[in-house]
């Protein structure tokens, strides 16, 4: 791992120091050096020359509103047939979304909803009253909701165009969105495990839409399944170009891929090695996306620690303590379920880094910041 000088890495330092965008014959190289901790250091560099010594979390809600989903995907463990798996059946109604969010208060800056292709839950009639609602009591708090996955299947529903939908969720407050349901973007792989799903380059037309329309978005890429490294940087190409087409993607997030209960769970569980370098790897191939986001929801708190020293400069939310994310911890997670924002500083502290506490759109407070009283917002629960 510590092996002596490669020589791909100095040329590889020349272009990133340069800002001429790597090849994906760079990051091949980048994924295949022996020199871990020269690959770290070149990360690290340039993940200060974006964010200096900050690495930024977020106190947020997150909530799985239904895991009632008919994409199919093979690499999924938390989807849900309502007809054949009665028992596991979450669907929450609007109501219960909305009490789930206020559960231990309102100081928190992000609410974070994912769910799945569900027919009975996935429309504007069910999202656009509680967006508004959402707003109305929390007007501190960011909307980050959605996948473009959801995004599109709403679209076909309604008959409307990605234009149209996005203006709709727009006018009821949408400031976000999440970057999940990217998975890989090469065609054939894409094809082998979400065939179902919106396709790559309809994903990417969503996220640059909602771009134009001035709401801003992340973006993820699913890893360590039956994927080459060539799809993986293929899809970080993707990424870039579509940033440069469209700017308005604020993180990346590197998505390990977890086995348990899914149809690829021959694939296994990736390697610390694998994730680190994924962390790094990104960073450098995305020299116009800000932030790379280490989830401590999928790779833990550890490896997301050391991911700070690789690229990494977000870990993400705590989560309040009531909340359930289910997607991951269908899949094996042993993550838990909520980290205290005083741990997310003191690990951020340790190395060697100033933390921050931010929202959605990277907007900094202070980490003791609260917001006015919220009149009215537990009185809007029992409305």
């Amino acid at each position: 791992m510590t092996q002596g000088k490669d020589p791909a890495l100095v040329e590889i330092e020349r272009k990133v120091t340069a800002g001429i965008p790597l090849s994906i014959e760079d990051g091949l190289s980048l994924y295949r050096t022996p020199n871990l901790h020269e690959l770290g250091r070149l990360a690290r560099d340039q993940k200060e020359r974006k964010s200096g010594k900050k690495v930024f979390y977020v106190l947020n809600r997150y909530i799985n509103s239904t895991n009632i989903c008919y994409a199919n995907c093979r690499f999924c463990s938390f989807a849900v047939d309502e007809f054949k798996e009665k028992d596991r059946v979450v669907r929450m109604p609007a109501d219960e979304v909305f009490a789930k969010a206020l559960e231990t208060g309102t100081n928190f800056n992000q609410i974070h909803i994912v769910g799945g292709h569900d027919p009975r839950q996935l429309s504007l009639d069910y999202w656009l009253p509680l967006m508004r609602r959402f707003k109305e009591a929390l007007p501190h708090a960011q909307l980050s909701l959605f996948t473009a996955a959801e995004i599109d299947y709403m679209a076909k529903r309604h008959r409307m165009s990605y234009s149209e939908i996005i203006a709709q969720l727009k006018g009821a407050g949408l400031d976000n969105v999440n970057g999940g349901a990217a998975e890989i973007f090469a065609e054939e792989t894409r094809k082998k495990i979400c065939p179902n799903k919106v396709e790559g380059e309809s994903w990417l037309a969503i996220h640059e839409e909602l771009h134009r329309q001035g709401i801003a978005s992340n973006a993820t890429m699913l890893y360590g399944h039956i994927e080459s490294l060539e799809d993986r940087l293929d899809h970080l190409v993707r990424l870039r170009q579509s940033q440069e087409r469209s700017p308005g993607y604020n993180a990346f997030v590197p998505l390990a891929f977890h086995p348990d209960g899914n149809e690829l769970n021959d694939c296994g569980w990736t390697s610390g090695v694998d994730d680190i370098r994924t962390f790094a790897v990104a960073r450098l191939m995305l020299h116009n996306f800000d932030h790379i986001k280490a989830y401590w929801m999928i790779q833990g708190l550890k490896v997301c620690q050391v991911a700070l020293q690789f690229g990494a400069d977000d870990m993400d939310g705590t989560h309040g303590s009531t909340d359930e994310e289910m997607i991951y911890h269908s899949a094996g997670t042993s993550s838990g379920q909520h980290v205290d924002d005083r741990e997310f500083r003191r690990l951020i502290e340790e190395s060697g880094y100033v933390p921050v506490r931010r929202n959605s759109t990277y907007q900094e407070f202070a980490w003791d910041w609260a917001p006015p009283a919220a009149e009215g917002a537990y009185e809007l629960v029992r409305a």
